[in-house]
């Protein structure tokens, strides 16, 4: 089983392994910019029905060590390697993406799309332009520009204690990585090559989503033939946290497990 191997590599994640079952398909979830797995912990316990639900960290998040890197090509060639040499190739991988892991998880399906049987896309495009002000102040007043950063991100509904939570992530992720997080969303574009993708893809948006507005997705959608889109009501960039019971019961029922 691929936790083990993750064990390995020293690779930071959450899971239930306890209750991973051959018979069900991988669900492998890639947290978005100055994330971690925490940011999808609302999803291991109910997904369980349907997949052996795993969040993974990317290098400089959360538990696993590394700098990160400043394109999401580099990222997506690591992600490729741990699910190349984590797992046999029989688990039905399911590669889940948020924001910057959107763009990581198109870019996975684009280069080796063998590797899996479906893909998942939360806030995210096939082009994810950053403004100057925020690259700016990430240099110069790192904590202020996160807290602004973090009040894009979430709906006035959200309960502030999981606000503090997601910029706690951040800060912790350090000014660094998180700039090079955002210099690496701010580069991609896959607009000329998603016609390319067969992949079954579900696409999921926030309904007042303010980073990654619903006509980011609506495009993607447009680009994608195989796809489908669905947004999460009473919900900013963070759907997985902010109506975690409807994200999944879209996942639930929209996946093609």
């Amino acid at each position: 089983m691929g936790i083990e191997k993750l064990k390995e590599k020293n690779i930071g994640y959450l899971a239930h392994p306890e209750n991973f079952s051959p018979d069900k398909p991988t669900l492998v979830m890639v947290h978005g910019a100055g994330g971690a797995a925490e940011n999808w912990l609302l999803q291991l316990g109910p997904l369980e029905p349907h997949a052996n639900a795993l969040a993974i960290e990317l290098p400089g998040h959360g538990r696993t060590p590394g700098k990160g890197y400043s394109s999401i090509e580099e990222y997506a060639n690591w992600v490729i390697e741990i699910l190349a040499s984590s797992f046999t190739g029989n688990e039905g991988l399911i590669l889940m993406g948020h924001s910057m892991g959107g763009a990581i998880v198109q870019e996975v399906a684009l280069q080796e799309p063998d590797l899996l049987k479906g893909i998942v896309l939360v806030c995210t495009g096939a082009q994810l332009k950053v403004a100057p002000f925020i690259l700016e102040g990430l240099k110069k007043e790192f904590s202020k520009t996160v807290e602004m950063i973090v009040s894009f991100a979430y709906s006035k509904a959200t309960d502030p204690k999981v606000i503090s939570q997601g910029a706690k992530l951040m800060e912790e992720a350090g000014p660094e990585v998180l700039l090079n997080d955002f210099l690496a969303c701010n580069r991609f574009d896959s607009t000329g090559r998603l016609g390319r993708l067969k992949l079954p893809c579900l696409i999921i948006s926030g309904e007042y989503d303010k980073l990654t507005p619903l006509k980011l997705s609506q495009e993607l959608h447009q680009l994608i033939p195989s796809s489908q889109l669905r947004s999460v009501p009473k919900a900013a960039h963070m759907p997985m946290v902010e109506n975690p019971v409807v994200f999944n019961q879209i996942l639930a029922q929209d996946v093609q497990w």
